[in-house]
């Protein structure tokens, strides 16, 4: 991976991104161009990305939870990297992604659930996979997939401990380490609710407009 990260989840979840083949016109909102993530992307496009705050280095600043300044139809993707859980009315973001996405465009996103506050400016909400699915569903996406990011419980308390975590080089066997403890709990008893199952850290979606 090209992103250096000592977040578990964002390994997760640029593992994810790394997977992606999109051709055309990407619209990310709430990211910047300074996002490392946008290089794992293959395929033959353009980035457009649009922020609320003009520090993050932007193409276009605005507010995700207004109507977007683009007109219908006018992209291929729409990525929401971890962005709706600081959004109050995530619901009109996700009604403006299927607007301006062409038929047959994908809506593609990873959001935190098992990790502490964080605001940027705020922190509003937490999603389960039920949550994703229905509010995809809800708002006229088809093809709906939802992934469970982490590992369980020791990958949790890893999170809890990444402050504590002082150099780069330390993540990759402490990530090994903890990751290893959840294998060993998964084998000693599947389908536990210490499992990644029942506590991820996140979650990875995607959706097409029919």
């Amino acid at each position: 991976m090209a992103v250096r990260t000592k977040s578990l989840l964002r390994r997760e979840q640029y593992k994810e991104l790394a997977k992606l083949s999109i051709d055309g016109k990407i619209l990310d909102i709430g990211g910047s161009k300074k996002s490392g993530y946008h290089e794992l992307i293959g395929g033959a496009h353009e980035i457009v990305t649009g922020n609320i705050d003009e520090s993050y280095g932007t193409d276009l600043i605005f507010d995700a939870q207004e109507r977007w300044p683009f007109e219908d139809d006018s992209f291929d993707a729409v990525l929401f990297v971890n962005l709706l859980e600081h959004l109050y009315r995530y619901d009109v973001a996700i009604a403006e992604s299927l607007r301006v996405l062409k038929r047959g465009g994908k809506v593609v996103g990873v959001v935190p659930f098992m990790i502490n506050v964080h605001g940027s400016p705020n922190d509003f909400f937490r999603y389960t996979k039920s949550a994703l699915e229905r509010e995809l569903s809800d708002a006229g996406f088809t093809e709906i997939v939802v992934r469970a990011q982490g590992t369980g419980a020791f990958s949790v308390i890893y999170h809890c401990l990444l402050g504590f975590v002082r150099w780069y080089w330390m993540a990759t066997p402490l990530v090994a380490f903890f990751k290893g403890l959840d294998r060993l709990v998964w084998w000693i008893k599947p389908h536990n609710r210490m499992s990644a199952e029942y506590m991820p850290l996140g979650y990875y979606f995607e959706a097409k407009k029919p």
